[in-house]
């Protein structure tokens, strides 16, 4: 039997160490972190839950293709409650509330109740939507892998080809061209929080997404995806080592051998890394590695950076989502000014607050990893996340007055929070892609070094949960194909 390392206990990980597990190899995960999980992840603070991750997911309709990885991992299973939140996003501009909700039909009546004089474009907006819904991601099989199961049947049909033009048409479209169309400025600040040079596909695909039933959030969130796919893991006979950082990628005459542990050495016939392949390349390799995809990697990858904004309130706050609002007041932290502020609202998710209480989460955009790096290397870095709580405390009040006084917590989670634990490339979960930019993965082996396999969101752009499962799921089958076995 042979044995198969890998570093790393994210999604990515997890998924890996299932598949090779199921396939009859011996499966160790080395991690970092005392906890499995890697980005996607939640904490406890004063009685109240923050989700760091998931806030809607592609793949949890059951009649998705990419549904079968959630089942194959028990990322998913029929136990597990989908809470489809409607609407799904609000703004508010002079008091009139936006709405966006899962059925786009609705979505355009609505619209066109508040602004007639876009009937138009609103028709034409939920029309590539709806023609982008007929298009769904199919769960591919790697090329030469012998397979278990009969081969599936391309998705790809007549039918789809009208969602072909529209991607076509709206892929190399700038976003902001895009909804600049509408006459009223409030749909305008209702769709568009795009930053930087985002192409109008992007969003339409999001909706698509929810208009097909699909893009739900699980009961139970990061933590209970992640319990689920580490108990089924580790009752499929898998170890997971916790607090077992990898310091080097052994290799020996062109092959990989094993790992070396702060504590330690692990031998091993296969290692996958599931570590962001931007931080593990620079940093598990000596000498680096001279594979031409993994130098594109590091030099093509834009980084997605945020920073989570965490609140726990001690009263009730039945609207869900909170709508997007513009602000008096403008918020300045780490050289950015936020005109805009709105919430994810976990009312009625139960566990997630005591009893008479709200939590409320933010994800303020943009790459602030630098400035922060500064404030932490200065001594300044609690100093600056207070000033950003004040400012989204008065900012809420300002907005609610009833709820002076009643925030309990503003938790704070930096570019440098989620590295620290994750040893994530500037913290960051996903790889941005611009105008123009193609969805297009990356091989994830070496040619030069014999079975070594990358996994995880950097490997697949633009990254997200379902692609860090199929990107573990991958590079399994990768090594199945090496080894002559046939993938189940």
């Amino acid at each position: 039997m042979k044995k198969v390392i890998i570093v790393g206990a994210g999604i990515s990980g997890l998924s890996a160490g299932i598949y090779a597990q199921r396939n009859g190899f011996d499966v160790t995960i080395c991690e970092q972190h005392n906890i499995a999980g890697g980005m996607c992840t939640g904490w406890k603070r004063n009685g109240y839950f923050f989700e760091g991750a998931i806030h809607w997911m592609t793949g949890t309709s059951e009649k998705t293709p990419i549904h079968q990885m959630y089942k194959d991992t028990d990322a998913l299973n029929e136990n597990v409650k989908i809470i489809l939140r409607e609407p799904f996003l609000s703004s508010e501009w002079e008091g009139q509330v936006f709405n966006v909700y899962r059925d786009i039909d609705k979505t355009a009546e609505h619209l066109i109740s508040l602004s007639p004089e876009d009937k138009k474009q609103i028709l034409q907006f939920a029309k590539d939507v709806k023609t982008m819904s007929l298009f769904d991601k199919p769960l591919k099989d790697i090329k030469g892998i012998k397979t278990e199961s009969p081969k599936r049947p391309s998705l790809f049909t007549i039918k789809m080809l009208p969602a072909v033009f529209t991607v076509l048409r709206l892929f190399n479209m700038p976003a902001r061209k895009y909804w600049n169309r509408f006459k009223h400025p409030g749909i305008k600040w209702l769709v568009d929080n795009s930053t930087g040079n985002v192409a109008a596909v992007n969003r339409i695909y999001m909706l698509s997404v929810l208009n097909r039933g699909d893009g739900g959030y699980p009961e139970g969130g990061s933590p209970g995806m992640v319990d689920r796919m580490e108990k089924r893991f580790t009752s499929l006979g898998g170890r997971l080592l916790l607090k077992s950082k990898v310091k080097k990628i052994n290799m020996e005459d062109g092959k990989v051998t094993g790992v070396t542990l702060e504590n330690g050495v692990l031998s091993a016939d296969i290692v996958i890394v599931t570590q962001d392949t931007m931080t593990a390349s620079n940093q598990l390799f000596d000498p680096p590695l001279k594979e031409p995809w993994l130098r594109r990697l590091c030099r093509e990858t834009k980084a997605t950076v945020s920073t989570l904004v965490c609140v726990g309130i001690r009263a009730e706050l039945p609207l869900s989502p909170v709508p997007d609002w513009r602000l008096d007041e403008p918020i300045k932290y780490a050289g950015i000014t936020e005109t805009k502020l709105g919430f994810y609202n976990y009312a009625g998710y139960e566990g997630y607050a005591p009893e008479g209480c709200s939590v409320l989460t933010s994800i303020l955009m943009g790459d602030t990893y630098d400035f922060w790096k500064k404030a932490k290397e200065e001594g300044c870095y609690e100093k600056e996340k207070q000033s950003l709580a004040d400012q989204i405390s008065r900012a809420l009040c300002k907005k609610y007055p009833q709820l002076e006084g009643k925030i309990d917590i503003i938790d704070i989670a930096t570019p440098l929070t989620y590295e620290r634990y994750t040893s994530a490339y500037h913290g960051s979960w996903m790889t941005m892609l611009n105008i123009g930019d193609k969805f297009k993965a990356f091989p994830g082996y070496c040619k030069n070094v014999k079975n070594l396999y990358f996994a995880g969101h950097r490997v697949m752009p633009p990254g997200g949960l379902p692609l860090a499962l199929d990107s573990g799921r991958r590079a399994v089958q990768m090594a199945c194909k090496q080894s002559g076995i046939v993938f189940r």
